[in-house]
């Protein structure tokens, strides 16, 4: 048997579902047969896997519970391999899992995306932030910037739950407020400041106002995409308002 043969025949035997034995496997001087040697392998994976899933989905598996969380990551594990070289990353998909596997509780899966993109926010690529004394210092020089950019950390998202209510009190160790289906959906975002993933709710103005922001468009364009999309609004005096407060959270940069 060929190196190249014996590592995929080890990796189809791990990946499997139900461990089997094979025939390159001579069995131990202890007594363990081929099967039983080979399961160390076999359910090592899934235990790793489902570690990781844990650490990076922490306050969803304190939400549903322990007997919950092994049984939904382990059918996550099993229907997705590990294909990224930084283990992190291996999760991406499992809000999404959740959302099809529990069709009446899509909370849980709102509650994973928020675990994932703060985790992500968390190690994130670094940027360069604009404070209100870089801006300040700028325009007593005569510069003006007329765009902005977003942190790389920054995301989007809308919630159609109380999620953010049930990730606050699993945070303080409280028992979670019942499950209330909103009105409205909330917009949230979620970046890193300094070194601190953060996330807040936003209006459905900053909602907007920060997407013109990701999609590169200037000041100008923003502000006059607002007053169409928001006739009602006092334009000028919120999206002032709306620049202080990115320059406080410090999800802007040039």
């Amino acid at each position: 048997m060929s190196l190249a043969t014996l590592q995929n025949d080890f990796q189809s035997l791990v990946l499997d579902p139900e461990c089997r034995s094979a025939d390159w496997v001579a069995d131990s001087k202890h007594g363990l047969g081929s099967k039983q040697r080979l399961a160390i392998y076999h359910n090592a994976y899934r235990i790793r896997l489902t570690e990781v899933l844990r650490d990076t989905f922490e306050h969803t598996a304190s939400y549903i519970g322990d007997e919950w969380f092994e049984r939904l990551a382990g059918s996550y594990v099993q229907a997705n391999t590990s294909e990224h070289s930084n283990i992190g990353l291996y999760g991406q998909a499992f809000p999404e899992h959740l959302a099809q596997v529990l069709k009446h509780d899509q909370e849980v899966a709102e509650l994973a995306h928020l675990d994932w993109t703060l985790r992500r926010a968390f190690d994130g690529s670094n940027a360069d932030v604009i404070t209100r004394e870089a801006l300040e210092k700028l325009a007593a020089e005569g510069v003006s910037i007329e765009k902005f950019s977003p942190v790389p950390t920054l995301k989007l998202c809308l919630h159609h739950f109380n999620t953010l209510d049930i990730w606050h009190a699993i945070n303080q160790e409280e028992v979670p407020p019942q499950v209330v289906a909103l009105d409205e959906p909330m917009h949230v975002m979620t970046w890193r400041k300094g070194y601190s993933p953060h996330f807040r709710s936003v209006s459905a103005v900053e909602y907007a106002a920060i997407n013109y922001l990701c999609e590169g468009c200037d000041l100008e364009a923003i502000g006059e995409a607002l007053s169409l999309g928001f006739p009602g609004a006092d334009i000028v005096n919120e999206f002032g308002l709306m620049i202080a407060r990115w320059l406080d959270d410090e999800i802007l940069t040039a």
